[in-house]
């Protein structure tokens, strides 16, 4: 270890003050300065546990300067703290999510109300009496006609048509399997029938004797409740 200059100077001297109380005392007090060898530049070792460090100069500290509190900056916001992976990763520690409700179904449409349906107005019994109403024929070979419009009979609420031919060779009628006969001796054949219903095509059968022997043909009459009118 080397020491400075300053500290050889310190130990020379202290070793000059303790050499002459060893030799006595007298001839230390005659031993002049001047004699003693002036100290050399050379480096002396000294053992280190001789010697004492220099105490450090004290450090001078300043009084803490105080900022007014209305001065003071707001301290640094605390960072996010961050949750730990493991408590992310784990799946027990998580709240477990509530299932998703489903939204209530919108409620259906009331059915509008269905229409009452319309009264059927109430049959009306035809009075008895005479009417008149048209008719039509269809069938045969053409040939043959009826008078229209034809007479009719109220009885009961039932009518009874008379069918008069353009031909006196018809001698009898069948309605639904009844047979009616003429209602007449002269002229061109007539006969008195049921009607069943209006506005629809009603069968009957007509014989006729104008050829060799009596034949019956199919026709089909149909009565217009239009053109019923009373007599």
């Amino acid at each position: 270890m080397k020491y400075t200059r300053k500290q050889i100077f310190a130990l020379l001297a202290a070793l000059a003050m303790i050499l002459p109380a060893g030799c006595g005392g007298s001839q230390g007090d005659d031993v002049r300065k001047s004699d003693m060898p002036a100290p050399s530049e050379e480096v002396i070792p000294v053992r280190p546990e001789e010697v004492q460090p220099e105490a450090a100069p004290p450090v001078e500290t300043q009084p803490e300067v105080r900022e007014p509190e209305d001065n003071r900056q707001p301290d640094s916001e605390p960072e996010e703290t961050q949750r730990p992976e493991s408590l992310e990763a784990d799946p027990v520690s998580q709240p477990e999510a509530e299932p998703a409700l489903d939204p209530e179904p919108d409620p259906e449409p009331e059915p509008a109300p269905e229409p009452e349906p319309e009264a059927e107005p109430a049959e009306t019994v035809p009075e008895d009496g005479t009417y008149t109403a048209s008719v039509t024929l269809e069938g045969g070979s053409g040939r043959a006609t009826i008078e229209s419009p034809a007479v009719l009979r109220c009885e009961d609420g039932k009518f009874y048509a008379t069918i008069v031919w353009s031909s006196p060779n018809f001698d009898y009628m069948k309605v639904d399997g009844e047979k009616y006969l003429q209602t007449n001796t002269e002229g061109n054949s007539s006969f008195e029938i049921p009607v069943a219903a209006f506005d629809q095509k009603l069968d009957v059968i007509a014989d006729t004797v104008a050829m060799s022997e009596p034949h019956e043909v199919e026709y089909t009459l149909f009565f217009d409740s239009a053109t019923l009118q009373r007599q």
